[in-house]
Protein backbone atom coordinates (compact mmCIF):
# COMPACT_ATOMS: atom_id res chain seq x y z
CA UNK A 1 0.00 0.00 0.00
CA UNK A 2 1.29 3.59 -0.99
CA UNK A 3 2.42 6.17 1.96
CA UNK A 4 0.94 9.64 1.55
CA UNK A 5 2.53 12.00 4.26
CA UNK A 6 -0.22 14.87 5.19
CA UNK A 7 1.39 18.15 6.98
CA UNK A 8 -1.67 19.88 8.60
CA UNK A 9 -1.52 23.61 9.56
CA UNK A 10 -3.51 24.19 12.83
CA UNK A 11 -6.72 25.18 11.66
CA UNK A 12 -6.55 22.06 9.03
CA UNK A 13 -7.37 24.46 6.36
CA UNK A 14 -4.07 24.68 4.32
CA UNK A 15 -2.21 21.06 3.64
CA UNK A 16 1.37 19.74 2.02
CA UNK A 17 1.49 16.33 1.09
CA UNK A 18 3.91 14.20 -0.87
CA UNK A 19 4.06 9.93 -1.42
CA UNK A 20 6.67 8.21 -0.04
CA UNK A 21 8.35 5.16 -0.77
CA UNK A 22 10.93 2.98 0.85
CA UNK A 23 11.84 6.34 2.49
CA UNK A 24 12.60 7.85 -0.28
CA UNK A 25 10.01 10.68 -1.95
CA UNK A 26 7.80 9.57 -4.69
CA UNK A 27 5.48 11.73 -7.27
CA UNK A 28 5.15 15.16 -6.92
CA UNK A 29 5.03 17.78 -3.88
CA UNK A 30 1.24 19.06 -3.39
CA UNK A 31 0.48 22.07 -1.49
CA UNK A 32 -3.62 23.38 -1.05
CA UNK A 33 -6.79 23.40 0.66
CA UNK A 34 -7.18 19.95 2.83
CA UNK A 35 -9.91 18.95 0.47
CA UNK A 36 -7.81 18.98 -2.27
CA UNK A 37 -5.78 16.16 -0.84
CA UNK A 38 -8.40 13.58 -0.54
CA UNK A 39 -8.10 12.30 -3.70
CA UNK A 40 -4.28 11.49 -3.46
CA UNK A 41 -4.85 9.76 -0.30
CA UNK A 42 -8.02 7.81 -1.26
CA UNK A 43 -6.74 3.96 -0.84
CA UNK A 44 -3.40 4.92 0.58
CA UNK A 45 -2.10 4.69 4.23
CA UNK A 46 -1.87 8.21 5.66
CA UNK A 47 0.53 9.90 8.25
CA UNK A 48 -0.89 13.01 9.63
CA UNK A 49 1.52 15.39 10.89
CA UNK A 50 0.38 18.19 12.99
CA UNK A 51 2.54 21.21 14.03
CA UNK A 52 4.65 20.48 17.39
CA UNK A 53 4.02 23.55 19.05
CA UNK A 54 0.25 22.93 19.61
CA UNK A 55 2.04 19.56 21.55
CA UNK A 56 3.29 18.97 24.66
CA UNK A 57 6.08 16.30 24.34
CA UNK A 58 8.50 14.79 26.58
CA UNK A 59 9.95 11.26 27.84
CA UNK A 60 9.22 10.06 31.42
CA UNK A 61 10.28 6.37 32.79
CA UNK A 62 7.23 4.49 33.43
CA UNK A 63 7.36 0.92 35.26
CA UNK A 64 5.22 -2.16 34.33
CA UNK A 65 4.51 -3.46 31.11
CA UNK A 66 0.95 -3.54 31.47
CA UNK A 67 -0.08 -0.47 28.67
CA UNK A 68 -3.66 0.01 29.85
CA UNK A 69 -2.29 0.88 33.19
CA UNK A 70 0.65 2.57 32.10
CA UNK A 71 -1.79 5.28 29.67
CA UNK A 72 -4.12 5.66 33.03
CA UNK A 73 -0.97 6.66 34.88
CA UNK A 74 0.82 8.97 32.16
CA UNK A 75 -1.56 12.03 33.47
CA UNK A 76 -0.64 12.13 36.70
CA UNK A 77 3.14 11.21 36.51
CA UNK A 78 3.62 14.99 33.90
CA UNK A 79 0.87 16.81 35.70
CA UNK A 80 3.29 18.86 37.47
CA UNK A 81 4.97 19.84 34.23
CA UNK A 82 1.47 20.85 32.41
CA UNK A 83 -0.14 24.47 33.10
CA UNK A 84 -3.41 22.99 31.69
CA UNK A 85 -6.06 21.04 33.43
CA UNK A 86 -5.21 17.23 32.67
CA UNK A 87 -8.51 16.49 32.41
CA UNK A 88 -9.17 18.26 29.55
CA UNK A 89 -6.18 16.96 27.77
CA UNK A 90 -5.59 14.16 25.72
CA UNK A 91 -2.21 11.60 26.47
CA UNK A 92 -0.31 9.27 24.02
CA UNK A 93 2.28 7.19 24.66
CA UNK A 94 5.12 5.96 22.20
CA UNK A 95 5.51 1.92 21.25
CA UNK A 96 7.74 1.14 23.34
CA UNK A 97 10.40 2.68 25.66
CA UNK A 98 13.81 3.31 25.19
CA UNK A 99 16.27 3.05 28.43
CA UNK A 100 13.36 2.63 30.20
CA UNK A 101 11.43 5.92 29.23
CA UNK A 102 8.38 6.28 26.85
CA UNK A 103 7.59 9.48 24.88
CA UNK A 104 4.69 10.85 26.15
CA UNK A 105 2.59 13.51 23.77
CA UNK A 106 -0.42 15.78 25.18
CA UNK A 107 -3.12 17.76 23.23
CA UNK A 108 -6.29 19.50 24.09
CA UNK A 109 -8.70 16.94 23.35
CA UNK A 110 -11.06 19.48 21.30
CA UNK A 111 -7.93 20.74 19.15
CA UNK A 112 -7.37 16.67 18.30
CA UNK A 113 -11.31 16.77 17.94
CA UNK A 114 -11.38 19.53 15.44
CA UNK A 115 -8.50 17.72 13.79
CA UNK A 116 -10.07 14.10 13.48
CA UNK A 117 -13.22 15.83 12.69
CA UNK A 118 -11.77 18.16 9.84
CA UNK A 119 -10.17 14.69 8.40
CA UNK A 120 -13.15 12.97 8.52
CA UNK A 121 -15.48 16.23 7.01
CA UNK A 122 -13.40 15.73 3.58
CA UNK A 123 -13.07 12.27 3.62
CA UNK A 124 -9.61 11.57 4.67
CA UNK A 125 -8.86 7.69 6.61
CA UNK A 126 -6.27 8.30 8.91
CA UNK A 127 -4.87 6.11 11.20
CA UNK A 128 -1.87 7.39 12.27
CA UNK A 129 -0.88 11.13 13.90
CA UNK A 130 2.24 12.34 14.91
CA UNK A 131 3.90 15.65 16.09
CA UNK A 132 5.88 16.93 12.66
CA UNK A 133 8.78 17.21 15.46
CA UNK A 134 9.34 13.08 15.71
CA UNK A 135 9.58 12.47 11.97
CA UNK A 136 13.08 13.69 12.44
CA UNK A 137 16.12 11.37 13.36
CA UNK A 138 15.91 9.64 16.76
CA UNK A 139 19.82 9.53 17.70
CA UNK A 140 21.78 10.06 21.26
CA UNK A 141 25.07 10.90 19.20
CA UNK A 142 23.32 13.58 17.07
CA UNK A 143 20.88 16.54 17.93
CA UNK A 144 18.65 17.32 14.69
CA UNK A 145 17.26 20.48 13.57
CA UNK A 146 15.28 20.91 10.74
CA UNK A 147 15.13 24.84 9.66
CA UNK A 148 12.38 26.41 7.57
CA UNK A 149 11.03 30.04 6.80
CA UNK A 150 10.17 30.65 9.62
CA UNK A 151 10.11 28.10 12.63
CA UNK A 152 12.52 25.07 13.46
CA UNK A 153 12.29 22.01 14.76
CA UNK A 154 14.19 20.30 17.16
CA UNK A 155 15.06 16.99 18.46
CA UNK A 156 17.22 15.50 21.05
CA UNK A 157 17.62 12.95 23.65
CA UNK A 158 16.40 15.84 26.47
CA UNK A 159 14.08 18.08 24.87
CA UNK A 160 11.85 17.69 21.19
CA UNK A 161 10.02 21.07 20.42
CA UNK A 162 9.56 23.58 17.84
CA UNK A 163 10.61 26.94 17.96
CA UNK A 164 10.28 30.48 16.09
CA UNK A 165 13.64 31.63 14.29
CA UNK A 166 14.42 34.27 16.42
CA UNK A 167 14.48 32.28 19.62
CA UNK A 168 15.90 28.48 18.33
CA UNK A 169 19.61 29.86 19.29
CA UNK A 170 18.62 30.66 23.19
CA UNK A 171 17.08 27.55 22.99
CA UNK A 172 19.78 25.52 21.93
CA UNK A 173 22.16 27.05 24.12
CA UNK A 174 19.96 26.16 27.23
CA UNK A 175 19.41 23.12 25.82
CA UNK A 176 23.06 22.40 25.49
CA UNK A 177 24.16 23.68 29.10
CA UNK A 178 21.14 21.22 30.45
CA UNK A 179 22.61 18.71 28.53
CA UNK A 180 25.11 15.72 30.62
CA UNK A 181 26.02 13.92 27.65
CA UNK A 182 26.97 17.01 25.06
CA UNK A 183 26.15 15.62 21.31
CA UNK A 184 28.91 14.59 19.05
CA UNK A 185 27.19 16.89 16.59
CA UNK A 186 23.99 19.11 16.05
CA UNK A 187 22.80 18.16 12.45
CA UNK A 188 20.94 20.96 10.63
CA UNK A 189 18.21 20.39 7.94
CA UNK A 190 18.16 24.20 6.49
CA UNK A 191 15.14 24.16 4.17
CA UNK A 192 14.13 27.72 5.07
CA UNK A 193 16.22 28.82 1.65
CA UNK A 194 17.51 31.77 3.79
CA UNK A 195 20.72 32.52 5.31
CA UNK A 196 19.46 31.33 9.20
CA UNK A 197 23.07 29.47 9.72
CA UNK A 198 25.14 32.33 9.63
CA UNK A 199 23.89 33.99 12.87
CA UNK A 200 23.01 30.40 14.42
CA UNK A 201 26.98 29.49 14.05
CA UNK A 202 27.96 33.03 15.46
CA UNK A 203 24.90 32.92 18.87
CA UNK A 204 26.06 28.98 19.49
CA UNK A 205 29.80 28.84 19.67
CA UNK A 206 29.49 26.48 21.88
CA UNK A 207 28.03 23.97 19.88
CA UNK A 208 29.31 22.16 16.60
CA UNK A 209 27.12 22.19 13.75
CA UNK A 210 26.79 19.48 10.63
CA UNK A 211 25.01 21.25 7.84
CA UNK A 212 22.87 18.82 5.82
CA UNK A 213 20.77 20.66 2.40
CA UNK A 214 18.11 19.34 1.95
CA UNK A 215 16.82 20.17 -1.97
CA UNK A 216 13.62 17.79 -1.68
CA UNK A 217 12.58 20.23 1.53
CA UNK A 218 11.21 18.90 4.59
CA UNK A 219 9.29 16.20 2.98
CA UNK A 220 12.58 14.90 1.87
CA UNK A 221 14.39 14.96 5.26
CA UNK A 222 10.45 13.49 6.98
CA UNK A 223 10.70 10.45 4.36
CA UNK A 224 14.38 9.17 5.12
CA UNK A 225 13.66 9.70 9.10
CA UNK A 226 9.82 8.71 10.18
CA UNK A 227 9.52 5.50 11.78
CA UNK A 228 6.68 5.45 14.05
CA UNK A 229 8.64 3.54 16.61
CA UNK A 230 10.47 6.49 17.92
CA UNK A 231 7.29 8.74 17.73
CA UNK A 232 3.79 9.17 19.21
CA UNK A 233 0.94 7.70 17.20
CA UNK A 234 -1.90 10.44 18.52
CA UNK A 235 -4.84 8.17 17.52
CA UNK A 236 -4.79 6.06 20.73
CA UNK A 237 -7.62 5.21 22.83
CA UNK A 238 -11.08 6.56 21.64
CA UNK A 239 -9.37 7.96 18.73
CA UNK A 240 -8.13 4.76 17.53
CA UNK A 241 -9.59 3.34 14.14
CA UNK A 242 -10.79 0.43 14.94
CA UNK A 243 -11.36 0.90 19.23
CA UNK A 244 -13.09 3.91 18.82
CA UNK A 245 -15.43 3.56 16.00
CA UNK A 246 -18.36 3.51 19.04
CA UNK A 247 -17.23 7.24 19.75
CA UNK A 248 -18.80 8.29 16.36
CA UNK A 249 -22.11 6.52 17.02
CA UNK A 250 -22.48 8.64 20.50
CA UNK A 251 -24.31 11.82 18.50
CA UNK A 252 -26.92 9.06 17.40
CA UNK A 253 -27.61 7.69 20.49
CA UNK A 254 -30.34 10.12 21.65
CA UNK A 255 -32.25 9.95 18.53
CA UNK A 256 -32.25 6.08 18.67
CA UNK A 257 -33.49 6.36 22.16
CA UNK A 258 -36.41 8.95 20.76
CA UNK A 259 -37.55 6.15 18.42
CA UNK A 260 -37.45 3.17 20.92
CA UNK A 261 -38.94 5.19 23.13
CA UNK A 262 -41.80 6.29 20.50
CA UNK A 263 -41.96 2.23 19.31
CA UNK A 264 -42.55 1.26 22.97
CA UNK A 265 -45.26 4.38 23.42
CA UNK A 266 -46.97 2.83 20.62
CA UNK A 267 -46.94 -0.57 22.27
CA UNK A 268 -47.58 1.08 25.88
CA UNK A 269 -51.92 0.43 26.45
CA UNK A 270 -52.58 -0.37 30.20
CA UNK A 271 -52.36 1.60 33.05
CA UNK A 272 -49.91 -0.53 34.28
CA UNK A 273 -47.81 0.46 32.52
CA UNK A 274 -48.08 4.01 32.18
CA UNK A 275 -47.85 4.01 36.37
CA UNK A 276 -44.53 2.09 35.61
CA UNK A 277 -42.86 4.64 33.20
CA UNK A 278 -43.98 7.55 36.05
CA UNK A 279 -42.06 6.22 38.81
CA UNK A 280 -39.25 5.07 36.13
CA UNK A 281 -39.12 8.90 35.32
CA UNK A 282 -38.91 9.96 39.16
CA UNK A 283 -36.29 7.66 39.77
CA UNK A 284 -34.15 9.52 36.80
CA UNK A 285 -34.40 12.78 38.36
CA UNK A 286 -33.12 11.30 42.08
CA UNK A 287 -30.57 10.48 39.85
CA UNK A 288 -30.11 13.67 38.17
CA UNK A 289 -29.84 15.95 41.30
CA UNK A 290 -27.19 13.06 43.01
CA UNK A 291 -24.94 13.62 40.11
CA UNK A 292 -25.48 16.97 40.14
CA UNK A 293 -24.63 17.14 44.33
CA UNK A 294 -21.58 14.89 43.51
CA UNK A 295 -20.25 16.97 40.70
CA UNK A 296 -20.86 20.37 42.53
CA UNK A 297 -20.68 19.64 46.70
CA UNK A 298 -21.69 22.21 48.80
CA UNK A 299 -23.77 24.15 45.77
CA UNK A 300 -27.70 24.94 46.16
CA UNK A 301 -29.98 22.36 44.99
CA UNK A 302 -31.02 23.05 41.74
CA UNK A 303 -35.03 23.52 40.94
CA UNK A 304 -36.51 20.19 39.72
CA UNK A 305 -35.92 20.22 35.79
CA UNK A 306 -33.16 22.81 35.54
CA UNK A 307 -30.16 20.60 36.76
CA UNK A 308 -28.42 19.56 33.56
CA UNK A 309 -28.57 23.78 32.37
CA UNK A 310 -27.12 24.36 35.67
CA UNK A 311 -24.25 22.07 35.47
CA UNK A 312 -23.66 23.38 31.93
CA UNK A 313 -23.58 26.76 33.78
CA UNK A 314 -20.84 26.06 35.83
CA UNK A 315 -18.66 23.86 33.82
CA UNK A 316 -18.49 27.10 31.29
CA UNK A 317 -18.16 29.45 34.17
CA UNK A 318 -14.80 26.52 35.20
CA UNK A 319 -13.60 26.44 31.61
CA UNK A 320 -13.79 30.73 31.00
CA UNK A 321 -11.60 30.62 34.45
CA UNK A 322 -9.08 28.57 33.06
CA UNK A 323 -8.67 29.71 29.64
CA UNK A 324 -7.89 33.47 31.01
CA UNK A 325 -5.15 31.63 33.52
CA UNK A 326 -3.80 30.29 30.52
CA UNK A 327 -3.76 33.61 28.48
CA UNK A 328 -1.84 35.52 31.15
CA UNK A 329 0.78 33.51 30.96
CA UNK A 330 0.97 33.34 27.04
CA UNK A 331 1.10 37.09 27.36
CA UNK A 332 3.48 37.29 29.90
CA UNK A 333 6.07 35.18 28.54
CA UNK A 334 5.45 36.85 25.34
CA UNK A 335 6.26 40.52 26.25
CA UNK A 336 9.24 38.81 28.59
CA UNK A 337 10.86 36.89 25.38
CA UNK A 338 12.42 40.14 23.71
CA UNK A 339 13.57 41.96 27.00
CA UNK A 340 15.55 38.74 28.27
CA UNK A 341 16.79 37.96 24.29
CA UNK A 342 18.28 41.92 24.51
CA UNK A 343 20.11 41.34 27.51
CA UNK A 344 23.33 39.44 27.29
CA UNK A 345 24.63 36.38 29.24
CA UNK A 346 21.28 36.05 30.65
CA UNK A 347 20.21 31.95 31.13
CA UNK A 348 16.49 30.95 31.95
CA UNK A 349 16.94 28.26 35.03
CA UNK A 350 13.41 28.19 35.55
CA UNK A 351 9.58 29.61 35.12
CA UNK A 352 6.92 28.70 37.86
CA UNK A 353 3.30 30.53 36.83
CA UNK A 354 0.27 31.04 39.03
CA UNK A 355 -2.43 33.27 39.00
CA UNK A 356 -1.37 36.02 37.35
CA UNK A 357 2.57 36.04 39.16
CA UNK A 358 5.65 35.06 36.87
CA UNK A 359 8.47 33.94 38.79
CA UNK A 360 11.68 33.52 36.50
CA UNK A 361 14.88 32.33 37.91
CA UNK A 362 17.82 33.49 36.08
CA UNK A 363 21.83 33.51 35.96
CA UNK A 364 23.26 36.76 34.50
CA UNK A 365 27.21 37.83 34.14
CA UNK A 366 26.98 40.45 37.54
CA UNK A 367 24.90 42.03 40.36
CA UNK A 368 24.87 45.42 38.71
CA UNK A 369 22.74 43.52 35.53
CA UNK A 370 19.68 42.87 38.00
CA UNK A 371 18.81 46.46 38.55
CA UNK A 372 18.88 47.51 34.74
CA UNK A 373 17.11 44.05 34.00
CA UNK A 374 14.59 44.96 36.42
CA UNK A 375 13.80 48.67 35.51
CA UNK A 376 13.58 47.87 32.11
CA UNK A 377 10.87 45.04 32.62
CA UNK A 378 9.03 47.69 34.76
CA UNK A 379 9.51 50.62 31.67
CA UNK A 380 8.16 48.26 28.85
CA UNK A 381 5.31 46.54 30.63
CA UNK A 382 4.25 48.33 33.64
CA UNK A 383 4.32 45.25 36.02
CA UNK A 384 5.05 45.06 39.45
CA UNK A 385 8.93 43.48 39.55
CA UNK A 386 10.71 42.47 42.43
CA UNK A 387 13.90 41.24 42.68
CA UNK A 388 16.24 38.81 44.61
CA UNK A 389 19.70 38.08 43.67
CA UNK A 390 22.80 36.55 45.30
CA UNK A 391 26.45 36.35 44.26
CA UNK A 392 28.38 32.91 44.71
CA UNK A 393 32.09 31.94 43.04
CA UNK A 394 31.59 34.98 41.03
CA UNK A 395 28.00 33.58 39.32
CA UNK A 396 24.89 36.02 39.95
CA UNK A 397 21.51 33.74 40.82
CA UNK A 398 18.30 36.19 40.33
CA UNK A 399 14.83 35.61 41.15
CA UNK A 400 12.38 37.87 39.45
CA UNK A 401 8.39 38.12 40.94
CA UNK A 402 6.14 39.30 38.46
CA UNK A 403 2.87 40.48 39.06
CA UNK A 404 1.13 41.72 35.96
CA UNK A 405 -1.55 44.74 36.17
CA UNK A 406 -3.83 42.71 34.34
Amino acid sequence: MRTILLRIDPTATDASWQRIENGQLAGSFHKGRLAEAFRYCRGARVVVMVPAEEIFITEILLPGKNRKKLIKAVPYAVEDQIVDDIETLHFALSPAPRDGKFIVAAVETKLIDYWDNALRAVGIHAETMIPDVLALVDSKESWSVLLESNRALVRSPIGMFSSDIENLPLMLNNLHRQAEDKPEEVTVYDCSQANHMTALKALCSDIEFTLVDCPDGPFGVFARHFDLRNSVNLLQGEYNRQQGIGRHFKPWIPAAGLFAVWIGWQLVVNVSAMIDLGHRSDELTQQMQKVYQSAFRGAKKPPLGYERSSMESKINKMLEKQGQAKGGLQEMLVKMAPILKNVKGVVIDGIRFSNGKLDLDLTVKGSGDVEPLEEKIKQQTGWEVKSNASTSKGVTKVRLNIKSSS
